[in-house]
C-alpha cells in the first residue's frame, strides 16, 4: 500500500547501514540522492532521485542512476541544467521565498541536498515527510562506510545549514517533517521519531 501524502527522504549518513532491514519494506514513496546509486546492497529503488549538476558534470555521481518516476538535477547556473534529457532542471538560489509554485522550479540553497529535497517533495504534494541516513555531521554526505572513495564535499556554514532548515520547517508549516535519523543533528529542528515506530503504524495490506 502507497500512502500518497508520505514520503521518505534519504541521504547518504552512515546510519543507513544499520537501518537496512527497515529501509527494504518502506510502503511509501522514497526520495534519495547523491552516491546512494552506489550502495550495493541498496535495499529498494527510490522513487525519485536528485543529484548536483556540477557533481555529474565531473563523473563524481552517476549520470543514469537507478529510479522509478523523476529525477532532478540542480545547480545554481543555469547553463549546467541544459541538454539533460530525462532529468527535470532545479535551479538553486540562496536567497528568495523558497520553493515558487508554477513556472520555473526554484528552490533555496544551502541546507545541502536533503533540504532541496524536502522542498521538491513538498512542490509534488507530499505532506508527511520522514528523513533518514541525514546526520548533518563532518565533511561530506556521501555513503561510503570505508571511506575508501574519498570524494569530499563543501558543507555551508553550520549557522547558515540550520538557520535555512529552521526557515524550511517555519515556511512550511502545515508539512509534518520528522527526522527518523538516530541522533542526528536535525532532531532538534525536525523532531525526532525511530523508523521502526514510523513504520509500525502504517497500514500493511
Amino acid at each position: 500500500m502507497r500512502l500518497s501524502s508520505s514520503i521518505l527522504i534519504v541521504g547518504g549518513g552512515p546510519s543507513l547501514e544499520g537501518q537496512k532491514d527497515l529501509l527494504r519494506n518502506v510502503p511509501f514513496d522514497t526520495f534519495a540522492c547523491n552516491r546512494f546509486t552506489l550502495w550495493e546492497e541498496r535495499p529498494f529503488l527510490p522513487t525519485y532521485y536528485a543529484c548536483s549538476a556540477n557533481a555529474v558534470l565531473k563523473d563524481v555521481e552517476p549520470r543514469d542512476p537507478p529510479y522509478v518516476q523523476e529525477r532532478f538535477m540542480v545547480s545554481r547556473r543555469r547553463d549546467q541544467l541544459e541538454g539533460w534529457d530525462g532529468w527535470t532542471p532545479v535551479y538553486k538560489k540562496e536567497k528568495h521565498d523558497l520553493l515558487l509554485p508554477g513556472g520555473e522550479l526554484l528552490v533555496k540553497g544551502g541546507s545541502t541536498m536533503p533540504g532541496i529535497m524536502a522542498q521538491l517533495a513538498i512542490w509534488m504534494g507530499y505532506t508527511n515527510l520522514y528523513f533518514v541516513g541525514i546526520e548533518q555531521k563532518g565533511s561530506g554526505h556521501v555513503y561510503d562506510l570505508e571511506g575508501e572513495l574519498q570524494h569530499y564535499y563543501f558543507i555551508p556554514d553550520e549557522d547558515v545549514l540550520f538557520t535555512n532548515w529552521k526557515e524550511i520547517k517555519d515556511f512550511y508549516k502545515d508539512i509534518e517533517m520528522t527526522d527518523c535519523t538516530p541522533n542526528g543533528r536535525l532532531n532538534g529542528i525536525l523532531g525526532y521519531e525511530p523508523l521502526s515506530e514510523v513504520l509500525s503504524g502504517v497500514p500493511t495490506t
